[in-house]
């Protein structure tokens, strides 16, 4: 089952994804439902057993499932260890991102006012399908509703450098409006396979290529780590972190105005957004 969030007829609804068309369910009673794709999430068993589907138009992308909370890890991917030159962190290490950061396939990456260093971080987004707390990491994939792109984008002016002895400026760094992108829809796990690989394009250019394989800590891992004292709710996202290629790391092509960045999931689909100025 794939779906996302969208505009149809000027409404916000969920609208499910077949054959890369738009549909909803054709039968009274639930609108209200649709009005937040979290639901969906909640209500999988009623909507996986749907038979009559309408065609719609969808008019705009909004963001395929809208959070209470996302997770990201740092330093999760070998090859991004190896290229920063940090070593992997003993246990998984978080920050957050507010929802005033989350954005839709096809909308824009502003870069804000004074900022230089604008970079891609592409990722899996981990759907939380059912509320858990202490959660054993053999029983975590029963939590996973399914998964979704995301790319963290990155402000590295204010991340970098260090400010001793308070470490990295992860709210600044990583936190400004429009700064994670989330879409185009979300795929139910019984339809997607491991392992997966992760490409990043700027303009048509490849600038990471992973693979899940290469994750320091599992999904089950991530996952029951951070349930060890947070409850993890339907529609909470845990992402993977990134793979090597980022431009901090790399050859410091950083996003500019007009350009193009593509995260694609081969099995998921691909996430597309602009660059922009704010003015």
């Amino acid at each position: 089952m794939r779906f996302t969030q969208g505009l149809v007829n000027g409404k916000k609804t969920t609208v499910f994804v077949i054959n890369d068309e738009f549909y909803v369910p054709d039968f009274e009673g639930i609108e209200c439902v649709l009005e937040d794709s979290k639901n969906v999430v909640k209500a999988f068993d009623l909507f996986k057993n749907v038979k009559s589907y309408r065609k719609v138009e969808l008019s705009k992308f909004l963001p395929a499932i809208f959070p209470n909370k996302v997770f990201l890890p740092a330093v999760n991917f070998r090859s991004h260890s190896k290229e920063s030159s940090i070593e992997p962190p003993k246990q998984p290490y978080f920050f957050m991102k507010g929802n005033n950061s989350i954005i839709a396939h096809g909308d824009s990456i502003i870069i804000p006012r004074g900022v230089r260093k604008v970079d891609y971080e592409g990722e899996i987004g981990i759907i939380i399908g059912k509320r858990g707390k202490y959660i054993k990491k053999e029983e975590a994939m029963d939590y996973v509703f399914g998964f979704t792109i995301i790319n963290d984008v990155s402000f590295r002016d204010y991340q970098f450098p260090e400010i001793h002895p308070y470490g990295l400026n992860w709210v600044m760094g990583k936190s400004l409006d429009t700064g994670l992108p989330i879409g185009p829809w979300v795929v139910s796990k019984d339809e997607i396979t491991f392992p997966l690989e992760i490409i990043t394009r700027v303009n048509g250019r490849i600038v990471q290529k992973g693979s899940t394989e290469d994750m320091i800590f599992s999904i089950e891992e991530l996952i029951s780590y951070l349930s060890n004292g947070i409850t993890l709710e339907p529609g909470d996202i845990i992402t993977t972190g990134t793979p090597a290629g980022v431009a901090e790391f790399g050859n410091k092509e950083y996003l500019k105005p007009g350009d193009v960045v593509e995260v694609e999931v081969p099995g998921i689909g691909i996430l597309r957004n602009e660059i922009k100025n704010e003015f």
